[in-house]
């Protein structure tokens, strides 16, 4: 039974793996640019759509708004279109 558990898990990451993992959304890079109010972030070329109360924001390991996100600041960014999350140093 633990053998059949282990090739399923297996399998499972390797699909993961061969489709981008999760974090084929993840991006991290340099804030090249903060528009209308930090409502549009773009980082290392992708640009994301930033909500005030969806998207958790974290500058310095701290929680922020997302007017506290500067150009030129280095983040991580998650999500498709729309940040989950952005992470900045």
């Amino acid at each position: 039974m633990k053998i059949s558990t282990a090739i399923i898990s297996s399998v499972f990451a390797l699909s993961l793996v061969a489709a981008g993992g999760t974090d084929a959304l993840a991006k991290e890079g340099k804030v090249d640019a903060v528009e209308n109010g930090g409502r549009t972030v773009v980082i290392g070329g992708t640009k994301y759509k930033v909500s005030g109360s969806r998207t958790k924001i974290t500058v310095k390991g701290k929680s922020a708004k997302r007017d506290d996100i500067k150009a030129g600041m280095m983040c991580d960014a998650k999500g498709k279109g729309e940040a989950t999350s952005i992470t900045c140093k």
